[in-house]
């Protein structure tokens, strides 16, 4: 081969690597895609509360028909913060109640007219209110802010399902149409199960 075709051979090829780096510089011939920017760091993260045990706790207790509620107070006197806690805890316990006692109208009292539904239920509640005013803490947890002397008080109560069996049966004498229609004894085989479970677990 003559030199001048050397030389010229050479010159393509080093035309064509120069046009390569021009075109890989400007992007042109990447074969993959851009790499995306790293996540963000920071954000939430999952905080456990005594509150977390005592929500346990509640789940499971309603789950067996067992009134109940919790209650959280935060204040720089500790017995202004317990108070706090206790009687938010005892309004939980009767919103619980109601909850329980539709649950009961819903499934036991199908063929009972509505007025007579709402005479039972408003009955059973009224029986229940001042056992629910006098309910005593079952599980609680005080914690202290050391840098500002605060205290924070988490408060479960738990009511005794057998004060709802006897406020159910008082109200049910009390409406005869309930009384009479009612699935009685399936209702009653219910309760008497959530009374075994709380005596054999949450009774103090």
């Amino acid at each position: 081969m003559s030199a001048s075709k050397k030389m010229g051979r050479l010159a393509v090829t080093v035309v064509a690597v120069a046009a390569a780096a021009f075109m890989n510089s400007c992007g042109g011939s990447k074969t993959g895609p851009k790499s995306a920017p790293p996540a963000a760091t920071g954000g939430f993260i999952t905080v456990s509360t005594p509150a977390s045990e005592l929500e346990e706790i509640q789940r499971t207790l309603e789950d067996k028909g067992i009134p109940c509620g919790i209650g959280i107070g935060e204040s720089s006197d500790e017995m202004v913060a317990k108070n706090v806690s206790t009687d938010e805890a005892r309004t939980a316990v009767a919103k619980s109640l109601d909850v329980q006692v539709q649950r009961m109208s819903e499934s036991y009292a199908q063929n009972v007219g509505n007025e007579a539904k709402k005479i039972w239920e408003e009955a059973v509640r009224q029986i229940t209110d001042q056992h629910i005013k006098g309910s005593r803490v079952y599980k609680s947890v005080l914690q202290q802010n050391p840098e500002n002397g605060h205290f924070k008080y988490y408060s479960l109560i738990v009511l005794d399902p057998s004060i709802l069996k006897q406020a159910v049966l008082e109200a049910a004498s009390r409406q005869e149409e309930f009384e009479l229609r009612v699935k009685k004894d399936d209702m009653m085989a219910k309760m008497d199960a959530n009374i075994a479970e709380y005596n054999a677990k949450y009774k103090k």
